[in-house]
């Protein structure tokens, strides 16, 4: 099965407007270090995870058909694409009752009606949806907000996507029983240092990875503030795989 991701940047992209950074200078010079923000695509269920502010760059090279989208949390870098899903008569959302509120009022603001479908998912509870099962867990980012990660069960793979979160995460034994040996997760990696209650660092994002135990690990969601890619590589090492636009994985 294949996994692609579309975008492997943070809030900002890099390089970010007015910084002269060494990632955005990098960036400006050399198209490989650019990094777009968060999202991903699995085609065996037609699914976009976080439909970014890039989301018509995406789908413009992806052109794949989109059904089912999974959104982790209501923040603009990772909700707010949505209406760049107009090209699609019919498409599924899935979230937390209060994120499926903010992404109906984006549509019904710039699109209108549309035969879109909201489903909303409580944390902590299995779905069955017929080629795939879903559990929302909740995450902590951001005191006060609601966010949260997924765990795709698709045939016999199971996919693990952390969201943003805080370094929290690793203390919470149920979380982490549930994505115990994933085939692939996904770990947010945003800052060099973590951010309680906000983002990971490099090293917790390790030492997430380390716990998980996943058959593949998928670093995403990085600052232009970060280590360049080549130190994030030496420094992730076997713990998993530094993400870059439209990379793609087989699990």
């Amino acid at each position: 099965m294949r996994v692609i991701l579309l975008g492997s940047g943070s809030y900002s992209g890099t390089p970010k407007a007015l910084c002269n950074c060494e990632n955005c200078t990098r960036a400006r010079k050399f198209p490989q270090y650019r990094r777009t923000r968060f999202s991903m695509y699995i085609p065996k269920i037609k699914a976009l995870i976080d439909p970014s502010p890039d989301l018509y760059y995406h789908l413009r090279h992806l052109n794949e058909k989109v059904e089912n989208v999974f959104i982790t949390h209501p923040h603009f870098d990772h909700i707010a694409g949505l209406p760049e899903l107009q090209v699609f008569k019919e498409v599924t959302f899935y979230s937390h009752e209060k994120t499926l509120h903010v992404a109906k009022l984006l549509q019904e603001t710039f699109l209108g009606e549309r035969e879109w479908r909201y489903t909303p998912l409580d944390f902590n509870r299995w779905y069955g949806f017929g080629n795939f099962r879903v559990k929302h867990f909740p995450v902590v980012h951001q005191p006060g907000e609601v966010a949260g990660g997924f765990i795709l069960e698709i045939g016999e793979k199971k996919i693990a996507i952390t969201g943003d979160t805080g370094p929290e995460i690793l203390k919470d034994e149920r979380v982490l029983q549930d994505i115990q040996g994933a085939d692939l997760l996904v770990s947010e990696m945003t800052h060099k240092h973590s951010i309680p209650k906000t983002h990971l660092g490099v090293e917790d994002a390790i030492k997430l990875a380390q716990m998980v135990g996943a058959n593949k690990t998928l670093f995403v969601h990085i600052s232009h503030s970060n280590y360049t890619h080549e130190e994030l590589e030496e420094k992730v090492r076997e713990a998993g795989i530094v993400g870059r636009d439209f990379m793609h994985l087989k699990i």
